[in-house]
Parts: C-alpha cells; sequence; structure tokens
C-alpha cells in the first residue's frame, strides 16, 4: 500500500531534456534499407524534374514560328501611344469603382429645414 502511494506521486519523463540531433551526446539513428530506397527514388524524382526544367517546351524552330504568325499589334491600338492605351485603361479601371461619397452628400438631407435661416 505505501509503495502505491509512493508510486502515484513518480510521474515518468519520456521527453529527453535538449537537442538529441546537436551536442556532444547526439542521438543518430541508424540507416535502414528503407530509408536509402526512400533517397533513392527521391533522387530520381529531382533528377526527372531537372530534365524537365531544363528542356525548352517549344524548339527554336518551333518558338520562332510561333512569333512570326503572332500579331505584332492588336488592331484595336494601331495609331495610339502607350501613354494613351495606358489613359484608357485608367479610366476603365476608374469607371468600375463606385462612386466616392462625402459627409456634405450624405447628410444633405438634414439641411432642408434650417430655423435660423
Amino acid at each position: 500500500m505505501r509503495l502505491t502511494q509512493a508510486l502515484q506521486f513518480y510521474i515518468r519523463y519520456r521527453r529527453v531534456p535538449g537537442l538529441i540531433r546537436f551536442g556532444k551526446h547526439r542521438v543518430i539513428p541508424p540507416i535502414s534499407i528503407e530509408v536509402k530506397r526512400k533517397v533513392a527514388e527521391l533522387m530520381l524524382i529531382e533528377r526527372d524534374n531537372v530534365d524537365i526544367l531544363n528542356k525548352p517546351y517549344l524548339s527554336v524552330a518551333q518558338e520562332a514560328a510561333y512569333d512570326a504568325s503572332k500579331e505584332k499589334e492588336p488592331y484595336q491600338f494601331i495609331g495610339k501611344t502607350k501613354q494613351m492605351i495606358r489613359q484608357e485603361r485608367l479610366a476603365e479601371k476608374l469607371e468600375s469603382l463606385r462612386p466616392h461619397y462625402t459627409t456634405e452628400n450624405l447628410l444633405d438631407h438634414l439641411n432642408t429645414t434650417k430655423a435660423w435661416e
């Protein structure tokens, strides 16, 4: 009975204090065959990704043919300067915004009856 009372106050400490991967007494997990297999798979995936990124989607000849067939300037912008195009786009954006409200406009309905005037 006394042993049970003593053990009730004992709390098992399961966590190792400090950083177990660094320091003088570090714990290094063993490298298993499964870990080696996973690393090899990741390296193959990485190599495939590098191969895909190194190859362009279009060859130089295909890209040149595409550039030649593409219109140089859309018809709606012929004869307009870049500044004019920018101003038109800005005006379109400003028209799509909601109108601005001032306190004078919002409280204007209160000015209908002024007794002192």
